[in-house]
């Protein structure tokens, strides 16, 4: 298990899944729909070889596969979702693991979402549909659900470069936390370990956080005051429907424990949200606030 193609080679998780597989010796190829882009060029100066394509033509990615012994599979994001953004979603990921089951590839790791199976009952073709062909197909496989990512707190969407936070989540409720730097290493752990988590899924993430007690970090670290503007449930209906009815879920059921111990006996130390704060929170928050 050398030989890695990663997908979404340039977003968070992705980059971070490259950059630590080729720390350790991986080969990575690294699909990306820009090769020119800043983040592309640095991932080939790191040793990547960038593989210029996108899942949505995956018959011209076929000679790639046949390369690879392992496909870390992660699909673009979609900030505004709906029933036809999730099918499409679901249709990309079965096709792509169609063709890697095709082409001989030996291991995929699906990085899907937190309690994917949970929003089943109101997404019923999404993260989870493409969970469930991968795990019930002929292939060696893992899933891995990141829950919420740290990083995420850097889009506009947030707010803080404005001097707000806004939150869309209920506002009571504990949610965990995860950088991608993280999701990253574990990634790597289980290529390297890969049969021992063939057809296993990990719920994966790290300090639990409610959105008023992440408010205090960043007020506490950042040494200024955020106005805290809650979204109401209505405004997230009329944005999309789907997230709304997440947000629905999140508050009346919350995510299932996570099992910590099985992480920690593979990854001992996760990064905590004041440790992220520290070493890049505040200068990325501080940087948004300067532009």
């Amino acid at each position: 298990m050398k030989k890695i193609l990663v997908t979404g080679a340039t977003g968070k998780q992705g980059s971070a899944t490259a950059y630590e597989l080729l720390k350790n010796n991986f080969e990575v190829y690294a699909l990306t729909r820009n090769p020119h882009s800043t983040e592309a060029v640095n991932l080939e100066k790191a040793g990547a070889i960038l593989v210029k394509g996108d899942l949505e033509n995956i018959e011209g990615l076929s000679e790639i596969f046949k390369k690879v012994d392992g496909l870390y599979l992660v699909l673009p994001p979609v900030w505004i979702s709906s029933k036809e953004t999730d099918e499409e979603e679901a249709k990309i990921g079965i096709q792509t693991i169609k063709l890697a089951e095709n082409q001989g590839v030996k291991f995929i790791l699906y990085s899907s979402v937190l309690g994917s199976d949970k929003q089943d009952l109101f997404r019923p073709k999404f993260k989870f549909t493409i969970e469930k062909y991968l795990l019930e197909s002929d292939l060696q496989g893992a899933v891995i659900r990141p829950a919420s990512f740290m990083e995420n707190l850097l889009l506009p969407s947030f707010g803080l470069g404005d001097g707000k936070f806004i939150n869309p989540l209920p506002e009571e409720k504990a949610i965990p936390w995860v950088t991608t730097n993280d999701i990253g290493t574990f990634a790597r752990i289980i290529f390297q370990n890969h049969t021992e988590f063939n057809g296993k899924t990990i719920d994966f993430g790290g300090d639990l956080f409610t959105p008023k007690q992440t408010l205090k970090l960043l007020e506490e670290k950042l040494k200024q005051p955020f106005d805290f503007v809650q979204v109401p449930l209505e405004t997230l209906y009329q944005q999309s429907e789907t997230f709304a009815r997440l947000v629905e879920m999140i508050d009346k059921e919350g995510y299932d424990p996570i099992d910590y111990k099985l992480i920690s006996s593979w990854m001992p130390k996760l990064t905590g949200f004041g440790q992220w704060m520290d070493e890049i929170g505040i200068r990325k928050i501080k940087e948004l606030q300067y532009k």
